[in-house]
């Protein structure tokens, strides 16, 4: 193997650079011992660009493998919910009422005279909300004006333009993956891959 074609693949001033070390150590193109560095370095070389694409598809994999075992265990909770409530609703089934109409609230009264009283109280605890709030809006919601800034106006105008109405679609579809690289801001060094086309 030439000296030519043990440098191809490096620019001509890294050729330049490799052979005028080897001259300073002694070690001319056509020694063996140049040979063997030529090839060790390229490995090396190898090696260091193989480490860094293996980290980043390391930290890409946890990323995903996070985001994958968060939905599992969100479905996983909805599913245990599922099966407990579907295993009370069961059990609620087997049991059987004795009768309501002898039911008697502590104190003696029935229970139709509880419910009747608690639903007066409620009744009237919403007309005198609603009352107050409708005096509260008559007073104070009359007299405020709302002001918009020239700069809210065009960013108003942007978001119900074209591309304001896209840019919001690309969002809603990228959310996830949006919400991912924001959390994941140290591993993925700021850079997010979103879905553009369908």
């Amino acid at each position: 193997m030439t000296p030519q074609e043990m440098l191809q693949g490096y620019s001509p001033s890294e050729q330049r650079r490799i052979v005028e070390g080897a001259y300073q150590l002694g070690i001319t193109p056509d020694d063996p011992t140049f040979k063997m560095m030529a090839t060790l370095g390229r490995y090396e070389e190898t090696m260091i660009d193989l480490q860094a694409r293996m980290e980043a598809m390391i930290e890409a994999w946890a990323a995903l493998i996070d985001q994958k075992l968060e939905k599992t265990s969100k479905e996983a909770k909805s599913m245990h919910y599922t099966i407990v409530s579907s295993a009370v609703r069961d059990e609620m089934k087997k049991i059987k009422p004795t009768g309501t109409a002898r039911m008697k609230v502590q104190g003696g009264w029935g229970l139709g005279t509880v419910s009747a009283v608690c639903g007066i109280v409620a009744a009237t605890s919403t007309l005198l909300g609603s009352l107050t709030t409708w005096n509260l809006v008559q007073n104070i919601g009359t007299n405020q004006s709302v002001v918009v800034s020239h700069n809210d106006l065009k960013i108003l105008q942007w978001a119900k333009s074209q591309e304001g109405k896209q840019m919001y679609q690309l969002l809603l579809k990228n959310q996830a993956a949006i919400e991912a690289c924001q959390t994941q801001q140290s591993k993925t060094q700021g850079y997010c891959l979103i879905q553009v086309g369908k």
